[in-house]
């Protein structure tokens, strides 16, 4: 099969979620299949991609060479779909991550939709399938933007267990990372763009908590970019004046996956997530992990992390103080998670893809979780 995949969506940060899970299928799939990148770039468009696409630039004809090249065109992002896909004369595939933008509207917690989300709503029978990340994000897509359920196909993302894997030694790995990244001593982590729905402002409120509880030497350490409405949580963390929270930039494969292994907890307690990735990361590399019990995480971390309610600052911190004073419940999450992690495969996921691609156009439709 030849796959035209859009890259210049991906191009500008090919690091974040969706070019995390577009560089994981393209690696995947060019095991077995012809992968073309479709853009305006004369190269691949980030780390990861190259040797993996055939590129092919836009100049004169580009429609025709798309067509000639490709049985069928993929935007890994329903946010930022160009006119031009609507053009080319293939079955067209759009994954789309959720539909926070409406769950939230109005609320400060997500971004105003763009005009391609609003194509979605109001066209929708210009995409032949759509394809998204977990059940509970199938569900909101149908119910927000009123889709035909079997429309929608939910395949779960993958994770790299040889990137992402426990450290031999956890005082060894604590100790790398923090003369890496400057880190005082014992951590707790939190991975994310720092947008309202990862919910920074409560994370910083409950490690406050923590502190005056006596945990007094444990540093809070943010990594990450920052993205749409990242200032109220980098405003509360100037007001708690702490050099014990550290805000890390982004970091990307070995780098992260060192800062994981190193951290005592893993945050992550979102107002919305349609999967979750650095959630099943954590897990990955062995640590216990406290998740919000709303949305995607529940269905993705099974029972192999503390779930709480995401606007209940005092029972997240109520939560990681159990983790860091009840050793046989640490080591408890600790197996369990990579227990969970290891059910979460990219080469699943892209096979899983590709099968439905090969469908597109047909009426017949795969359970595929």
């Amino acid at each position: 099969m030849r796959i035209g995949i859009l890259t210049d969506i991906l191009a500008a940060d090919p690091w974040s979620g969706v070019g995390n899970y577009a560089r994981s299928l393209v690696r995947e799939w060019s095991r077995a299949h012809e992968v073309w990148s479709i853009g305006s770039a004369r190269q691949a468009p980030g780390p990861g991609f190259a040797g993996h696409l055939r590129v092919s630039r836009w100049n004169w004809g580009w429609r025709r060479q798309i067509e000639s090249r490709t049985d069928l065109v993929h935007c890994p992002q329903a946010r930022d779909v160009p006119e031009f896909f609507y053009e080319v004369d293939r079955p067209r595939v759009v994954t789309i991550h959720g539909a926070t933008v409406f769950l939230f509207s109005g609320t400060g917690v997500a971004p105003p939709p763009t005009p391609s989300i609003l194509r979605h709503r109001e066209h929708p029978e210009a995409v032949d399938l759509y394809l998204t990340v977990s059940r509970s994000a199938q569900k909101e897509i149908v119910e927000q933007y009123g889709l035909p359920a079997d429309r929608v196909v939910p395949i779960y993302n993958g994770v790299d267990m040889e990137l992402f894997s426990p450290p031999p030694d956890k005082t060894a790995a604590r100790q790398q990372a923090c003369a890496r990244f400057g880190i005082p001593g014992a951590y707790l982590l939190h991975v994310s763009n720092y947008q309202p729905k990862k919910n920074g402002v409560r994370i910083v409120a409950a490690y406050r908590q923590l502190k005056e509880q006596g945990f007094g030497e444990l540093a809070l350490v943010l990594a990450g970019s920052t993205g749409w409405g990242y200032e109220p949580v980098a405003e509360e963390i100037a007001r708690a004046n702490d050099k014990s929270i550290i805000r890390l930039g982004q970091l990307q494969g070995r780098e992260l996956a060192e800062l994981y292994r190193g951290a005592e907890v893993f945050l992550f307690p979102s107002l919305h997530e349609s999967f979750g990735l650095p959630a099943l990361e954590s897990l990955a590399c062995g640590v216990p992990a406290v998740v919000s019990n709303v949305f995607s995480l529940p269905e993705v971390v099974g029972d192999a992390a503390l779930q709480v309610d995401p606007n209940d600052a005092i029972g997240l911190a109520d939560a990681v103080h159990r983790v860091l004073t009840d050793r046989d419940l640490r080591e408890d999450l600790r197996r369990r998670g990579f227990e969970r992690a290891a059910l979460f495969s990219w080469r699943r996921t892209a096979e899983q893809v590709s099968r439905l691609l090969d469908e597109v156009g047909t009426a017949e439709r795969l359970e595929v979780l």
